[in-house]
């Protein structure tokens, strides 16, 4: 099994000017946890997550209201092809220790892989 047989293909994206709270709304709107951040030519430069806003907001208040995607995006991005095995997922979020993982093709994203979608593939080939 490779990794766009359990991608979320639906993916929201970040620019690198968006501001906190655009994230923020972005996040809530579309209902994820996790962002990649891409610049003007659609490229993944960094990601986002939950918990990295909780961190911003962490600052004093008037300083994180003024930080953009860009300042606080983790790189490198930690990518995957879609072809490649679940286990090699695996196997890069474990000594990344990273919970997603931003699916590369043709130096576009094109998908997401979370730890939580390899938990619900493995589970259904268990039939529990």
């Amino acid at each position: 099994m490779v990794i766009e047989d359990i991608m979320t293909t639906t993916v929201v994206c970040g620019q690198m000017t968006d501001t906190i709270k655009t994230l923020e709304q972005v996040m809530r709107n579309a209902g994820v946890r996790y962002l990649p951040i891409v610049d003007n030519a659609t490229q993944c430069v960094g990601t986002v997550s939950a918990l990295d806003l909780v961190r911003v907001h962490n600052l004093e208040r008037s300083v994180s209201s003024e930080l953009q995607a860009w300042q606080i995006c983790s790189e490198p991005v930690i990518e995957i092809g879609p072809y490649q095995s679940i286990i090699e997922a695996i196997k890069l979020m474990v000594i990344k220790k990273a919970h997603h993982l931003v699916v590369i093709k043709d130096e576009s994203v094109i998908g997401v892989v979370s730890s939580v979608d390899i938990l619900e593939k493995y589970l259904l080939t268990l039939k529990v």
